[in-house]
């Protein structure tokens, strides 16, 4: 059974998607960086700021319980989304350059160790060189590159 998809549907749902820069319509190219946001989740974000905007995991007052709840429920659906092992392996970050981060700062110092190789393509993306950089530098892992 297959399922197709109505882009233009996808599309229509966000909202920034229907701006026309220097009359062409927009295209965007850096989800890695800052996703753009369909109706619902700028709906839900709204909802959430206006009426439940409280820290997570810190307070026991009842917006800071709901805020958790909410939060941790997100968590546990991405965990069944991707068919993760447990929600406590679900981390959230703000950005692909945020992940690659602490991905080169935990586990590359963790496991990384001098002669060790990291194989990069050409066509990554700035983020995902500086880090790998920097652990060369400190580490001695070699860096290597293909097309």
């Amino acid at each position: 059974m297959s399922h197709s998809v109505d882009w233009s549907a996808v599309k229509a749902d966000f909202p920034v998607l229907q701006r026309r820069i220097d009359g062409q319509r927009l295209v965007y190219l850096d989800s890695a960086n800052t996703s753009q946001k369909p109706n619902s989740v700028i709906d839900t974000m709204a909802d959430f700021m206006r009426h439940g905007y409280a820290p997570i995991n810190r307070s026991a007052y009842r917006l800071a319980g709901e805020a958790t709840d909410a939060f941790e429920g997100a968590r546990t659906k991405v965990q069944r989304f991707i068919n993760a092992p447990g929600a406590h392996e679900v981390v959230f970050t703000k950005n692909a350059t945020e992940s690659l981060n602490l991905i080169a700062a935990t586990w590359g110092r963790a496991n990384l160790r001098r002669g060790d190789v990291v194989v990069l393509t050409h066509m990554e993306h700035h983020a995902n060189i500086v880090p790998w950089h920097m652990l060369a530098a400190e580490r001695g892992i070699e860096l290597r590159w293909i097309p």
